[in-house]
């Protein structure tokens, strides 16, 4: 299935009018059929502003956002306000979430700024880790929506875009007012204070005995199902929840994570009622750009050294290390497999290390030309979930996960992304992460186990990853 284009108009309109902008949307507004609509994409340029600034500065914390850093590609994208949704959940979800993105960039007209500059816009996903409906969780099964305002930073330009959605009853000159009050806030936000203060006595997580025995149990019972070649690897999980003596302030998390994690993916996605999906990822799902996809392997794991010498040899153990090799092969076959079966011929390249600030870990990066008729979801249904957060066979894998957690995943290893209307596309997986709300935190961690695999040190991994990543958000 082909993606949609955007079609662009000949009409230019500066962002710098009200008049102009009321004009032309008071002018298709009047030449509307009853029952009919029009969808529209204003586009302008900002100057260098750091776009956590202007989180701050509009307090997006409760609102429908998507905020992500991508320090390898230098970038940068801050999306919010609901122009466009969608909320869905089932075994169908991946391609109705495609019918919504392909229905929205058919609709859209992209209108020039006064210089003839067109920034096209995304839409934003959130796809939970299982398909069935979520009771316990503030997310919703499958959210997708096409932001009111989008920002994007790069190392060369910030391109700002806005969407307005128009039918017969929309007050124009509210939404008008209302849109250019905040252009101006985020066209000179208030600088963001690098001052952080830490909570007042944190407090260290760890798991209860309760829980610890429980997921011990779990890895043993695990361990077993391998011994009988019923899986080859399965990742389990435990949530860690925390009340905080003050309100958690998501921009100042971020911060802290930027700081502790800039080589990974920085995210925050917030349902625009105050809870936020928040993390630090290092595992990229797909990139889709021109035609040509990038994927990574990416299991396995060690510490960093304190010194080079004993870095490297921390590196080389676990290149060594059959275990860890035979965790970081499932994934990399399954991968491969998934891409072939959908006609691509996807290369792979020799495994090698991925050094980030406190861990590294075995990486093989997968690449392949793209089939035009594929669509980024399709893509995204193919390959999730990944070894690298299920396991071998995936639906063993996801059974069992279903009957030894005691939490519900919701977007913990789930997808998180966007597509546009040309058929690029960036998802990570949602790792190294926490749902915020108010002064409470849900912490999520988990460890692939594997023939080999020592209850008692994968407890104590889990352990580890929980209380590195509350020192990371308190």
């Amino acid at each position: 299935m082909s993606v949609a284009t955007h079609r662009p108009s000949d009409t230019q309109i500066s962002l710098d009018s009200e008049q102009a902008l009321y004009a032309f949307l008071r002018a298709n507004q009047v030449c509307l059929a009853p029952g009919q609509s029009r969808l529209f994409s204003f586009s302008d340029q900002l100057p260098g502003i750091d776009p956590l600034r202007i989180f701050a500065a509009l307090n997006l914390q409760d609102t429908v956002h998507f905020y992500g850093e991508n320090a390898a590609r230098q970038e940068i994208i801050l999306a919010f306000g609901l122009c466009q949704s969608l909320r869905i959940s089932g075994k169908y979800r991946f391609q109705l979430a495609q019918q919504f993105t392909q229905d929205c960039f058919a609709k859209l007209t992209a209108i020039a700024n006064g210089q003839g500059v067109i920034n096209l816009p995304y839409i934003f996903c959130g796809f939970s880790f299982f398909d069935s409906p979520i009771i316990a969780s503030p997310f919703p099964n499958s959210l997708l929506f096409l932001p009111q305002i989008q920002i994007i930073k790069t190392a060369s330009s910030s391109r700002l875009s806005c969407q307005i959605f128009l039918d017969a009853s929309t007050n124009i000159l509210s939404l008008v007012q209302s849109l250019f009050a905040t252009l101006k806030i985020i066209r000179q936000p208030p600088h963001l204070s690098t001052v952080l203060l830490p909570f007042s006595s944190p407090i260290a997580p760890r798991l209860n005995p309760h829980q610890t025995a429980k997921l011990s149990t779990a890895i043993a019972s695990s361990l077993q199902q391998i011994e009988q070649g019923k899986l080859t690897k399965i990742v389990l999980a435990a949530a860690l929840d925390i009340d905080a003596p003050q309100p958690f302030q998501v921009v100042h998390c971020l911060q802290r994570l930027r700081r502790q994690y800039g080589d990974c993916h920085l995210f925050s996605l917030g349902n625009g009622q105050g809870d936020c999906f928040i993390g630090a990822s290092p595992e990229r799902l797909l990139s889709l750009q021109n035609q040509h996809l990038i994927t990574d392997a990416l299991a396995g794991s060690a510490p960093r050294g304190k010194i080079p010498q004993e870095d490297q040899q921390l590196g080389q153990k676990i290149l060594q290390n059959p275990k860890e090799r035979r965790e970081h092969q499932a994934v990399c076959d399954y991968l491969l497999t998934r891409l072939t079966a959908i006609g691509l011929r996807p290369q792979a390249s020799l495994i090698k290390l991925l050094k980030l600030s406190n861990i590294q870990h075995l990486w093989t990066q997968i690449q392949a030309p793209l089939l035009p008729s594929l669509h980024p979801l399709e893509l995204v249904a193919q390959l999730h979930p990944t070894p690298a957060v299920a396991g071998v066979p995936a639906a063993i894998a996801c059974d069992l996960i279903r009957d030894y957690e005691t939490f519900e995943r919701s977007l913990y290893a789930a997808p998180l992304g966007w597509v546009d209307g040309c058929g690029n596309s960036e998802f990570i997986v949602g790792i190294r992460s926490a749902l915020l709300s108010q002064n409470q935190a849900r912490l999520y961690a988990g460890a692939g186990i594997v023939a080999g695999s020592d209850p008692l040190q994968e407890v104590a991994e889990i352990e580890l990853k929980l209380q590195t990543l509350w020192r990371s958000l308190a």
